[in-house]
């Protein structure tokens, strides 16, 4: 069986598992489904990418404190978790930033599945293990930078943004690729590859592209060691928790949210992460 099968297959057992969880409390079919806004388990998928295992035990003593019981799954994946969601064999999901769901919903007609709140607002950047700054770094050389369209652009701004290339009038971030480059004077060549996979490519790069979390456990400060750093809560790519269409709004998504805005979800960035993450209160943010 080629690899790819068996993720599939492994993604698939992901859900049956929460279907079966669902299914196996004595309840009638009806009050087994999982987007049942009445009942007091919330069945959610967490990438592992940055730092969303890394906060679930405290999203589960937060919610307990509210009688909610969190039933999770950790993923490597960033494609079957809004399908999950979207077909209502999960309540929630948290592992992307709003344009990457904007854009990955309109591309798969997903009509089930809506953002629910905002998380957190993290810098991305461009760092390197060979050089300090762009200065040091020489005509030609590879940069590695997200493949999927969402991300593709943030690595062009910040090169854009330094004078270093020139993008094509009037693209904007979420939309801009290698094809929108009109003029790259330092010849630099570009590696794209899947966001999950940033970190080990930096490696192979001269320069590549992190998110702030990734960074963070790599032993980076994002404000002093990245070449470049995105600037403004602007920018399309504040964190979020996606939810299945019938829970928008109930009091067990209402409870979720309080959980990831609570002090204790604030500290622990704090103190892990410095000042790398902020946690966005405000759904309006």
């Amino acid at each position: 069986m080629k690899k790819s099968n068996r993720f599939t297959l492994f993604i698939v057992i992901l859900a049956l598992a929460f279907l079966a969880a669902a299914c196996g409390k004595g309840k009638t079919d009806d009050e087994a489904a999982t987007a049942n806004p009445e009942d007091k388990i919330i069945h959610h998928v967490m990438s592992d990418a940055g730092f969303n295992g890394e906060i679930v035990k405290i999203l589960k003593a937060e919610l307990a404190k509210d009688g909610y019981e969190l039933d999770y799954v950790i993923v490597n994946d960033i494609i079957q978790p809004n399908k999950i969601v979207n077909d209502g064999q999960a309540d929630t999901n948290s592992f992307q930033h709003e344009a990457y769901f904007d854009q990955f919903v309109k591309d798969q007609g997903l009509k089930n599945i809506s953002r629910a709140f905002y998380t957190t607002f993290t810098p991305s950047g461009l760092y390197s293990k060979k050089f300090k700054s762009f200065k040091e770094v020489p005509d030609g050389a590879l940069i590695g930078i997200p493949v999927d369209p969402a991300n593709n652009g943030r690595a062009l701004f910040m090169l854009r943004d330094l004078g270093l290339l020139k993008l094509k009038d009037g693209v904007d971030v979420i939309h801009a690729t290698l094809k929108d480059i009109t003029d790259n004077p330092h010849k630099y060549k570009f590696l794209e590859v899947d966001q999950l996979m940033l970190q080990r490519t930096l490696d192979d790069v001269d320069v590549g592209f992190l998110f702030a979390g990734t960074a963070v456990q790599m032993g980076y400060k994002p404000k002093q060691d990245a070449l470049a750093l995105e600037d403004g809560k602007d920018l399309p790519y504040k964190g979020i928790v996606a939810v299945n269409n019938k829970l928008l709004g109930t009091p067990k998504i209402k409870a979720l949210q309080k959980a990831y805005e609570s002090q204790a979800i604030k500290d622990f960035y704090k103190e892990k992460y410095g000042d790398a993450i902020e946690v966005l209160d405000d759904l309006n943010k």
